[in-house]
């Protein structure tokens, strides 16, 4: 008994199943979604203050990787600190150096600082201040304020501690803030979405 194929090509018909239609969907969804969050015209500062989080996270881990100063550098210059990130605000946008601490050889007490990245934050957020301490309560505002042209610094120890900051930025229109707080225990700073 011969059983009846049934004939391939043209003259069947064949559509998407019903998985294959969701599964699409999915990736459209998918891509939709990171495509407006990447390219958004205005990012908000919460997303500046994540990222200048990751900056402050790479200092300490620079400075945990340089290993300690030799006792006669950190005493001539005042600070054992292996890495900084220097804040400088320009008239457009702020920008965050990394720098790690390079020792002269000895019996040389010099050294000098080498920047091994540089980045630029969103000129839609800006950066009115910060504060030389760790300020976890919020409802404050930014102790030393910042114009065009100053910056400061965030130093971080080879044990992997860094300098108490508080980090304020704000839209330019100041409906919406964001705070970096660096804790001087070390570990990853903590962003909040407000001051």
């Amino acid at each position: 008994m011969s059983r009846r194929r049934r004939p391939r090509g043209p003259g069947r018909r064949r559509g998407f199943t019903l998985t294959e239609l969701l599964v699409t969907v999915a990736i459209i969804g998918v891509l939709a979604t990171l495509g407006v969050t990447l390219l958004r015209a205005n990012p908000r500062p919460v997303d500046v203050a994540s990222q200048v989080s990751s900056r402050l996270a790479e200092v300490s881990r620079k400075a945990v990787a340089g290993g300690a100063v030799r006792a006669d550098v950190a005493a001539a210059l005042g600070s054992k600190a292996r890495a900084r990130a220097v804040f400088t605000v320009g008239t457009a946008a702020v920008t965050i150096s990394v720098q790690r601490l390079e020792e002269a050889a000895a019996p040389s007490t010099t050294a000098s600082w080498v920047e091994l990245s540089a980045t630029t934050l969103h000129r839609a957020v800006v950066m009115p201040g910060y504060t030389a301490a760790a300020d976890l309560t919020g409802g404050g505002t930014p102790a030393t304020a910042l114009a065009s042209g100053a910056s400061f610094e965030v130093r971080c120890n080879p044990d992997g501690t860094c300098d108490g900051t508080t980090i304020y930025l704000q839209t330019a229109n100041q409906q919406r803030k964001a705070r970096v707080v660096v804790l001087p225990l070390g570990g990853t700073p903590m962003t909040f979405d407000a001051w």
